[in-house]
């Protein structure tokens, strides 16, 4: 939750608005890093924004828009992965 939080307050918006802006193209660089940065933080990685903009440049705005987009969507079926529900055949 402190992710999310930290993540609307660096966009200036609300997570819905913030996919909303990556579905329109209307996201910037620097809010893709404002995503990335609290989400790598919370792993127990001790990294810094100017390392995420590099990571960024380095791996290419397409691709970074896709994990952005993926953690936005984690973000909001609360963590769940649902579409990978498994269940046991008699």
């Amino acid at each position: 939750m402190d992710g999310l939080a930290r993540i609307e307050t660096a966009c200036g918006c609300g997570i819905l608005k913030v996919l909303q802006k990556l579905s329109d193209g209307d996201l910037t660089t620097s809010e893709m890093c404002a995503v990335l940065l609290p989400i790598i933080r919370a792993g127990g990685n001790d990294i810094q924004l100017k390392e995420v903009q590099k990571a960024v440049w380095s791996g290419g705005l397409a691709e970074a828009m896709k994990v952005v987009g993926e953690v936005l969507a984690t973000a909001l079926s609360g963590g769940q992965d649902e579409g990978n529900v498994e269940t046991a055949e008699e």
